[in-house]
């Protein structure tokens, strides 16, 4: 089978038009793996708020894949370093690892990653995961890389050469065993792969901003999508292919950071949404471990949103009837300034000493979570100038021309404080005395 002839469905998509589907895409969809992320609502809880917010993750995934399809034609364009082969397999390894990025995702909200096994309890390679709560993140790596799905990848991509290790790799943090399918062409092309999966201008963004943005009805995720894909291209940095733009994109790159900061102030933050997540935290911590998702990946692509809701209707507990009958905790107050802030645990007690029962939740849109971690710096997107006023072409980091990660260095946080609607009036005469 070719990666990309004949091309066997196109899917209708209201943002990106017709997307193309080969066979062996095609199977891994059709895989119940997959096909749980119907059942998973992209926003959770948001729909309460933004009434079209009810998308889910599976067309988000294939929007993912098709926007690796775009930006890995683009970027392998611009070098000769690769075959027509190679580059094929490279381009269907990236669409895979982007479909497949959020296939281990909790139901409703990632507020029940509490309920996800131990990774002691997952094996990869006959090895277990390690210590603590498993995440997300392990749960995709382990649908991915063993079972059905696995054997789906393996079989309809032979003829390719892409196997199902290769595409977990890519989701991964590091390429593990399979590093050596990474090299090609005297380029070690991992790091491109994953930043185009995972990193400061990566498909699983271009894709959430734009979808979140439409079906929520605002306009804070919108982006120039095409200027900023046909300015990418490979940049070489010591054997290593990177991801890199031309500087001529600057602005809309840094439209595109933006976009996702105002999506986290006014969409996913949003304070009538935010107090679902926090009181379904509250329920989740009060049945413990009775709610747990399953290790075994047969049993864990049965838990979607309508798995988790059931137990939570049929639960006894105070959240969860708060949840299931629509009623919420209710905003008291922000504490935006810092000299708000400081006079926190002073409220807390005044509320506590007049009976109310508070909910804290802390709030913290971050430009980029990327330029914060350790690990995704050693992978930065780089900026070349074409023309620079003196010398040759020059390569940069991002974080050398562009000013944006300094302005937002400092995290604008919030602190929202809820109390129970019977409880409101009280908790005004207390915040009037203070």
């Amino acid at each position: 089978m070719s990666s990309r002839e004949p091309t066997d469905i196109e899917l209708r998509d209201p943002l990106w038009g017709p997307i193309p589907v080969n066979g062996g895409e095609l199977a891994v969809i059709d895989t119940a793996a997959f096909q749980r992320l119907r059942g998973i609502k992209q926003l959770g809880f948001a729909e309460f708020v933004f009434p079209g917010a009810v998308h889910h993750r599976y067309l988000h995934s294939i929007g993912a894949m098709h926007c690796a399809g775009l930006l890995a034609d683009r970027v392998f364009a611009t070098t000769d370093r690769l075959t027509p082969t190679e580059r094929a397999r490279l381009r269907q390894l990236a669409r895979l690892a982007a479909l497949l990025h959020d296939i281990g995702h909790p139901p409703l909200s990632h507020a029940a990653e509490a309920l996800l096994p131990d990774r002691a309890l997952l094996f990869l390679d006959g090895e277990p995961m390690g210590e603590g709560r498993a995440s997300h993140e392990d749960m995709t790596l382990k649908l991915v890389t063993d079972g059905v799905l696995a054997q789906t990848i393996d079989a309809a991509f032979v003829d390719v050469g892409v196997r199902a290790g290769q595409v977990g790799a890519i989701i991964a943090d590091h390429p593990g065993r399979h590093a050596a399918a990474f090299v090609s062409g005297g380029l070690d092309w991992w790091p491109l792969l994953h930043a185009m999966v995972s990193g400061e201008m990566d498909v699983d963004r271009m894709d959430y901003l734009r979808r979140d943005s439409y079906f929520a009805g605002v306009e804070y995720g919108s982006y120039d999508a095409s200027w900023l894909i046909s300015n990418a291209m490979v940049l070489e940095d010591d054997g290593v292919a990177r991801l890199g733009i031309d500087q001529r994109a600057l602005a809309s790159f840094e439209h595109f950071l933006l976009a996702r900061y105002h999506m986290f102030q006014m969409v996913y933050f949003h304070p009538k949404s935010d107090i679902y997540d926090a009181m379904l935290r509250s329920w989740l911590r009060s049945v413990g471990d009775e709610a747990r998702f399953p290790a075994d990946p047969a049993a864990y692509v049965r838990c979607n949103d309508a798995w988790l809701m059931q137990r939570l209707q049929s639960s006894e507990d105070s959240w969860a009837r708060r949840i299931d009958e629509r009623h919420p905790y209710k905003l008291l107050t922000e504490l935006r300034r810092e000299a708000d802030r400081a006079r926190r645990d002073e409220l807390a007690a005044a509320l506590d000493a007049a009976g109310v029962h508070s909910l804290w939740i802390t709030a913290k849109p971050v430009l980029s979570r990327y330029a914060q971690s350790p690990t995704k710096r050693g992978n930065p997107l780089l900026v070349v100038d074409k023309k620079p006023p003196f010398g040759r072409a020059r390569v940069y980091r991002i974080e050398e021309v562009t000013d944006l990660f300094s302005r937002y260095e400092r995290t604008l946080q919030l602190e929202r404080v809820y109390v129970a609607p019977e409880d409101r009036r009280a908790a005004r005469e207390v915040l009037s005395r203070l």
